[in-house]
């Protein structure tokens, strides 16, 4: 039973997904790729996948999850998405990137973009605290990022005990945003 709720709301998903991308929303046209992450947090509902994909010649498929909500000490609460998106001609030939969206009161603050879609964080702890847990064949660390004080300008994401990767936190153009450094 809960298989069948699951795909229910996923076509359900996808159907306003791809019928809101026409719509304004004060005033300003949403695109296709954040009217998916504003359907995914209307879900509320943490750690499920949700698949999306974009109709044409090329493939362009999302895979979004929302990894669950950051209670900041200035009373703030942020809602933390991962988002895969492949593309390419063919289905053997697709590449995965990866991002983590930001949202306070379902509105962009902004994002990192983590290039791979391995490199995407796995989950939330404490309500505090980004986990990015690799465990494939080219990491094996596991990489806290609070974000309790404030959303971070760059995060250092370990890969291995030699190195890792630097992101830059990208805002939106129209949130002014206090919770950032």
């Amino acid at each position: 039973m809960k298989k069948l709720s699951i795909i229910i709301t996923f076509f359900t998903v996808l159907i306003g997904c791809e019928k809101a991308t026409t719509k304004k929303t004060d005033n300003n046209n949403i695109d296709y790729y954040e009217r998916c992450r504003l359907l995914v947090l209307q879900e509320n509902n943490p750690n499920q996948d949700y698949e999306f994909s974009k109709m044409g010649k090329e493939i362009d498929q999302q895979v979004i999850k929302y990894l669950g909500s950051v209670y900041t000490s200035k009373k703030d609460t942020l809602k933390i998405l991962s988002n895969i998106n492949y593309t390419g001609l063919y289905e053997d030939a697709k590449r995965g990137s990866g991002s983590v969206y930001i949202y306070n009161n379902n509105k962009l603050v902004g994002f990192y973009y983590v290039g791979s879609a391995l490199a995407v964080p796995n989950k939330i702890e404490n309500n505090k605290d980004l986990i990015f847990d690799y465990k494939n064949d080219v990491c094996n660390q596991t990489t806290k990022v609070s974000l309790n004080d404030s959303i971070p300008k760059r995060i250092f994401i370990q890969c291995t005990k030699d190195g890792g990767d630097l992101y830059n936190f990208k805002t939106t153009n129209n949130t002014t945003n206090n919770t950032t450094n």
